[in-house]
């Protein structure tokens, strides 16, 4: 009776305790964020405050969540409660110029029908009258524009805080960036030459001026238009000087540039021998001229075979398909998965890549965003014109080196011509040698990847022309195009991680235990199988007049038998009792450091705060008095 009077004693004082220092904690620490993430989760990067402190206009951000529609659904509901915490960490550092509302829109209410108005994604319910859950955001500016996340999915949480600060800054930024695009290739459309009908442009550019405001200048520009954001070049070939110091002069000035280079463009035709017109010649690579080794950067005179990514083809009927060394199927694992702009990538298909790399003198930073794998060698791009893969697989010899397809530059650039514009170029008012302010380009070493039929099945349905991808390279270069487009801010924020870390010491005590389990299994089929084996070995051995009864030997090898499998049993059962007390153990432990002791060290740091105050309070009275 006495320790039963206790132990509820004992009970209600820890409550008591347990309320007393939240409420402490609450008074005290109401204020403080502490965020113990590995990656930093709840924590904005640098360029999101900087985003958010520059705001000017008034930004309202609308998440609509069916909480309650929702509530069985535990990935997303610790997801959602990621997302708010992050966005009210925004509204903390936007000085009053961000409001957040939280709406749960029910089912045929005037919530949902707001939701539906901004085009966000709703999740079917299975009920009969076909209610729909929805989980997205909608920002409003003061100019009545618009930007949407249809949908919250989890599994885009690694990039979360980019797109939040994403649709942020476009709200922030009203005006439509402006793209141009200098290409030796028709990717703005051409004549077809058999039928003399023009084509449309290529998919990607089709989906450029869905976003931004294209431009598409000439290979013989003296100047680039001083309105331009960002300009893109693809597969710049046989440029004249005046060109060449007119890209120079704008990458010093404003220092966005995506370029897509390649040592063997399979889309291009082959020029026609001036002498014999009747001939082609060999197709020749774009390098840019004196500008990539200007910026840092130096490509191989050569294509890069993969064995790991090479595509299974077949380029004659009568072969059966091979691997074709320089016909690549990039999967995520080529990708940086740090970087924006390829931590959502899952697979591209790219050709006959080339491979740059870093100039040993350079003072640049140099991030590689797309990379072979390490059974990897350079081909020379001699003879790609007739394919062979079969010569390819016989002469392969990997390098054992990581070759860099697309990469990150930035930092300050120094100008192509040291010695002043070349002749017949234009000249800017400023003449520059070096960037004003830290550039930052990518640069891919294939231009042939954003071709129509190297990602996309496009077809016509309607009069509307439909893009169906079954690869991400138009994800990719869009990528790119956007993340360059925005500012140095923008850039800089980088993908996160995911908040649902698992156990990684839970995960090896289970793969090692189920080895362990696997093993005792494969022990018992081994001596099953014996067994059996000396059973048919015995009966054969009795000939022809045995009778159907079994011999004292079958008998006494049966009996073994038995009591070897219940003993294997025994032994399968401990494997598996011992892998449960393991876990259960570190799982207690776990519970108690994440339960008890991180609260119960809150809580006492919060009561030397309150004793601390209380007694400079108790100091100062005493000095008043």
């Amino acid at each position: 009776m006495r320790r039963g009077v206790l132990s509820t004693g004992s009970l209600l004082l820890a409550v008591v305790l347990l309320l007393a220092i939240n409420i402490l904690a609450a008074t005290v620490l109401g204020g403080w964020r502490l965020d113990l993430t590995q990656n930093r989760l709840y924590t904005l990067s640098d360029g999101s405050k900087a985003i958010v402190e520059k705001l000017n206009e008034p930004i309202t951000l609308q998440l609509f969540f069916s909480r309650k529609a929702l509530r069985d659904v535990p990935q997303i509901q610790a997801y959602a409660a990621r997302v708010q915490a992050l966005l009210k960490e925004y509204v903390e550092r936007s000085h009053s110029k961000l409001q957040l509302k939280v709406i749960d829109p029910e089912p045929f209410s005037e919530a949902e029908d707001r939701a539906v108005q901004f085009g966000l994604r709703g999740m079917p319910l299975g009920g009969p009258g076909g209610e729909n859950a929805y989980f997205g955001l909608a920002g409003t500016n003061s100019t009545d524009g618009e930007e949407v996340i249809p949908f919250l999915s989890p599994g885009s949480e690694d990039t979360l805080e980019y797109d939040l600060t994403r649709l942020i800054y476009k709200l922030s930024q009203p005006k439509r960036p402006v793209v141009a695009v200098i290409s030796s290739l028709p990717v703005n459309g051409s004549v077809v030459p058999m039928t003399q009908q023009q084509a449309p442009p290529w998919a990607v550019i089709s989906q450029l001026r869905e976003l931004f405001e294209v431009r598409v200048l000439s290979t013989f520009e003296k100047q680039i238009p001083e309105q331009v954001d960002l300009l893109i070049l693809i597969h710049p070939k046989d440029l004249p000087p005046a060109t060449q110091f007119a890209i120079d002069q704008y990458a010093l000035r404003r220092g966005r540039v995506l370029v897509l280079l390649d040592p063997y463009s399979d889309v291009e035709s082959p020029p026609r021998d001036p002498i014999m017109p009747t001939m082609t010649m060999p197709k020749t690579p774009s390098d840019l001229g004196p500008l990539l080794g200007a910026w840092g950067v130096e490509m191989k005179d050569a294509v890069v075979g993969d064995r790991e990514s090479a595509r299974l083809v077949s380029f004659r009927e009568d072969t059966p398909p091979q691997e074709y060394l320089v016909w690549l199927d990039l999967k995520s694992e080529r990708f940086d998965s740090k970087d924006i702009v390829t931590a959502r990538l899952s697979q591209m298909y790219m050709n006959t890549v080339g491979a740059l790399a870093k100039k040993a003198d350079a003072d640049i930073e140099f991030t590689p965003l797309i990379s072979s794998s390490r059974q990897a060698m350079l081909v020379s791009a001699e003879g790609l014109d007739k394919p062979d893969p079969a010569a390819l697989l016989r002469d392969f010899r990997p390098a054992d080196e990581r070759y860099v397809f697309a990469a990150r530059v930035q930092g300050t650039l120094k100008t192509a011509f040291p010695d002043g514009p070349p002749e017949g170029a234009e000249a800017p008012a400023q003449v520059l040698k070096e960037s004003t302010a830290p550039a930052s380009l990518i640069l891919i070493a294939d231009a042939d990847f954003i071709y129509d039929r190297f990602w996309a099945q496009v077809g016509e349905f309607r009069g509307s022309r439909l893009v169906e991808p079954f690869a991400d390279n138009g994800a990719f270069f869009i990528n790119a195009v956007d993340n360059l487009t925005g500012s140095g801010d923008l850039i800089s924020v980088r993908s996160q991680g995911t908040y649902a870390r698992p156990f990684t010491v839970v995960q090896a005590m289970n793969r090692a235990a189920q080895e362990e389990f696997r093993a005792a299994e494969q022990r018992l089929q081994e001596e099953l199988q014996q067994t059996e084996q000396k059973l048919s070995e015995l009966q054969s051995s009795r000939g022809a007049q045995a009778g159907p009864l079994l011999s004292a030997e079958q008998q006494q090898e049966i009996t073994r038998f038995q009591a070897e499998r219940v003993r294997l049993r025994r032994e399968l059962r401990e494997v598996q009792h011992n892998l449960r007390q393991g876990i259960d153990r570190l799982e207690t432990r776990l519970k108690f450091v994440n339960i008890g002791l991180i609260p119960l060290l809150i809580g006492f740091a919060a009561a030397l705060v309150g004793l601390s105050r209380g007694r400079r309070t108790r100091g100062a009275r005493h000095v008043a008095g």
